[in-house]
């Protein structure tokens, strides 16, 4: 079973990124989740990880752009 705690998933937005915090970012075990992940803890660690650094590009191009 996942590790109860964490950052929730209603204080970020779609990329993973803080909404009370512009630029920090969280995956893996820092997301409260708690589910019997069993052998895919770490799929889902490396999943959202992805994702959150997919949003910090996305996060980077949009502050270049202004």
């Amino acid at each position: 079973i996942s590790t109860a705690g964490g950052v929730r998933f209603e204080s970020m937005n779609n990329n993973y990124m803080l909404t009370n915090k512009p630029g920090t970012f969280a995956a893996g075990e820092m997301l409260d989740w708690e589910a019997p992940t069993g052998g895919y803890l770490l799929t889902a660690c490396f999943a959202t990880g992805m994702a959150a650094g997919q949003g910090v590009l996305r996060w980077l191009n949009e502050s270049t752009t202004d």
